[in-house]
């Protein structure tokens, strides 16, 4: 007596029992399928909220003028260092040489490369700008708080000529 093999189509196609199995064989599948996609939907929603997580300093309002300035100007220097870094490992690549490459095709991977890792700045990047932020602003801070004291004081000071010479 020979023994056939047993795979999943002739479980699958093998008489009355095989309805009651196709049926759970196919729950089983499904059930498999909706569970991956549902883990491979949390992992997607877990990245994308971890990219725009609120946690990035520079990406949250400025609360004055010059601190929304700061803010641009650390984007910006993260964004710079991504980029020359980025144009760096690019040098590392051999040219094509079965098509060569053009000085505008050069110039448009440039070009692309500085709009690229300026996106990732804005997404968060490396977290360098939010070094330099923490590092910067009680700097820009203390500028700012001693420029408030003084315009008030020259506000008295000026308030206190006019007064005297009024009082003449």
């Amino acid at each position: 007596m020979q023994i056939a093999p047993l795979s999943m189509n002739t479980m699958l196609n093998s008489g009355t029992a095989a309805g009651g199995l196709n049926a759970s064989a196919e729950s089983a599948a499904s059930q498999a399928q909706a569970a991956s996609f549902e883990s491979m939907l949390k992992d997607v929603q877990r990245r994308e909220a971890a990219a725009t997580d609120s946690r990035h300093i520079v990406n949250e309002a400025g609360k004055t003028k010059r601190d929304a300035e700061l803010k641009k100007a650390c984007k910006g220097f993260e964004a710079m260092f991504l980029s020359l870094m980025y144009k760096q490992m690019r040098a590392t690549v051999p040219e094509n040489t079965l098509f060569g490459e053009s000085n505008a095709d050069k110039i448009w991977q440039d070009m692309r490369d500085t709009e690229l890792m300026k996106n990732v700045a804005d997404g968060g990047g490396l977290g360098l700008a939010d070094m330099l932020y923490r590092q910067l602003s009680p700097q820009v801070l203390a500028q700012e708080k001693a420029e408030q004291e003084g315009a008030a004081k020259a506000t008295a000071a000026a308030a206190s000529v006019q007064q005297k010479a009024t009082g003449k």
